[in-house]
């Protein structure tokens, strides 16, 4: 019994976000807008219109997805609508009729208005199942899409994928399954049309995409009936799933319902203000004129724009959720005689978002020294609190100079690394990492 697109809702989906007292994130390219607002709608597939036993049920819709019922379930919607077959896997019919669809919204990220590029994050999640009730069929749910297009139009759509407990095509009892967060859509360059300032329209690939089942039926990559199409859909996603889902996103045959298993495609929206056109008779002129550093002084400043680092959105590691980034670099300038010691050390507080939190020990860092000419050495790697120990939940150094060091500065930077437990909530954390100078 094979069943369709879906994926369970991950307990845990954090977007961890560190913000530093005086560390900030680079600024995005100057063609780079951010929005807050992005949508993304989609259909699924044809196959997923008219199933073996009626369109597929489109249910639970949870965060920020809702959906979008089409005629072919006896609905109303018209914020999404695809041509028939052979434009898309949308079976024909007459009057063509609208398919049942999913919409996110609130979505955030970056995009470049001129060619679409950029990536999309959005929240929430909606439950499929191919059969009737009495099959009790393992529902598959997708959660926490991530839309990605680099400016050929090139990309790939990720979701968390899980399923659900039921019984399998033999009558026995399956567990609840999680397998983490998969490539579910990939499209080469060209797939993206219709490009506005508020948005585009994505065909993701099939046709022609091998895909080396393990296990199962093999596929068809021979067609002269129906359409004559063949593919599949991302194949790490379709040979992650169980085999009996497995059919339901690769041909294994030729015309029929076959023609309707590629992916439909999916409209993003957003509002989004690119940057203005160059003056074609002004040049705008910008200097930076360094602080002075009078001989025998100690200087130190965060190199940065803004007091914010990013850790963006964490991903499935098994046990634990992974987050990682940088901080902004600190310049560290020393001329004082006799080349006394100094050092700089920080120390992270517990991750909150609202009435949530976790602890500051899950964020360990890998210092480094660059531009040295002030005979500094970077400070240890402090791992991880989930790997052991207390992470930077105390004090740790980001860099120091012994006595008689070189008269000079360096550049003192660290990667940061966030492992969390899969049991701690979904959510947007802030935390406070506080630097000190000793010297």
């Amino acid at each position: 019994m094979a069943r369709p697109l879906a994926a369970k809702a991950v307990a845990v989906g954090v977007a961890a976000v560190l913000a530093a007292t005086g560390l900030g994130a680079t600024p995005a390219a100057a063609a780079t807008a951010t929005v807050t607002d992005a949508t993304f709608v989609w259909g699924l597939s044809g196959y997923a219109q008219v199933g073996v036993f009626g369109p597929w049920n489109l249910k639970d819709a949870t965060g920020n997805a809702t959906l979008l019922q089409g005629s072919v379930s006896g609905g109303s919607q018209t914020q999404y609508a695809v041509a028939p077959v052979p434009a898309t896997s949308m079976p024909v019919s007459s009057p063509q009729k609208t398919p049942n669809a999913v919409k996110f919204t609130a979505g955030t990220g970056t995009v470049d208005p001129a060619t679409g590029a950029g990536q999309l994050s959005f929240t929430g999640s909606y439950t499929v199942n191919a059969y009737p009730a009495q099959f009790n069929a393992p529902n598959e749910v997708y959660k926490n899409p991530v839309v990605t297009v680099a400016a050929n139009g090139s990309g790939s759509v990720s979701v968390e994928f899980s399923l659900g407990a039921g019984v399998d095509v033999s009558g026995n009892p399956t567990p609840a399954q999680d397998f983490g967060r998969l490539t579910l859509l990939t499209y080469d360059a060209g797939s993206l049309s219709g490009l506005t300032a508020n948005g585009f329209r994505v065909a993701p690939d099939y046709q022609g995409v091998q895909v080396d089942v393990t296990g199962g039926t093999a596929q068809t990559r021979t067609c002269e009936s129906g359409t004559g199409w063949w593919g599949s859909w991302s194949p790490q996603f379709v040979n992650t799933v169980p085999a009996s889902i497995r059919p339901h996103f690769y041909s294994t045959g030729c015309g029929g319902n076959q023609d309707y298993k590629a992916p439909l495609p999916f409209d993003i929206g957003y509002t989004a203000t690119a940057d203005p056109e160059p003056s074609a008779t002004e040049q705008d002129v910008r200097v930076t004129v360094p602080a002075v550093v009078e001989p025998g002084e100690f200087v130190w400043t965060i190199d940065g724009t803004n007091g914010l680092v990013n850790l963006g959105t964490a991903t499935a590691a098994g046990d634990h959720y992974l987050a990682t980034g940088s901080i902004n670099p600190v310049r560290v300038t020393d001329t004082r005689a006799g080349a006394p010691t100094w050092s700089v050390s920080a120390q992270v507080s517990d991750f909150t978002a609202g009435a949530t939190s976790f602890d500051g020990k899950y964020l360990g860092w890998a210092p480094k020294a660059t531009e040295n000419t002030g005979g500094a050495v970077a400070g240890a790697t402090v791992a991880s609190g989930f790997d052991g120990g207390p992470g930077l939940k105390q004090p740790a150094t980001l860099g120091s100079a012994a006595l008689d060091h070189a008269s000079g500065s360096v550049l003192l930077g660290a990667d940061l690394t966030l492992k969390v437990p899969a049991s701690v909530g979904s959510g947007t954390y802030d935390a406070t990492l506080t630097l000190t100078a000793l010297s």
